[in-house]
């Protein structure tokens, strides 16, 4: 990335004006490997906005999941 410049380090999310702390590249939470450019604040929000979502839907079965129960399954299948 040799032709980034200043405005491209901007907060993606600098339209709320609330951004505090150093913007860096940040690899995507999504396994993309995007690099997205954000401050420390928004960082640390995206890193528990991905943490509760992983908490929610964790990619493993729940110990308690009956997958006779209503007929559901845990794969998609």
């Amino acid at each position: 990335m040799s032709n980034v410049t200043e405005r491209d380090r901007e907060c993606l999310q600098e339209h709320q004006g609330d951004c505090q702390g150093v913007t860096e590249y940040r690899e995507s939470l999504s396994g993309t490997g995007t690099l997205i450019p954000r401050c420390d604040k928004h960082w640390d929000e995206a890193l528990d906005r991905d943490e509760a979502l992983r908490n929610r839907y964790p990619h493993n079965a729940p110990s308690d999941f009956d997958p006779a129960y209503a007929g559901e399954s845990w794969d998609g299948e």
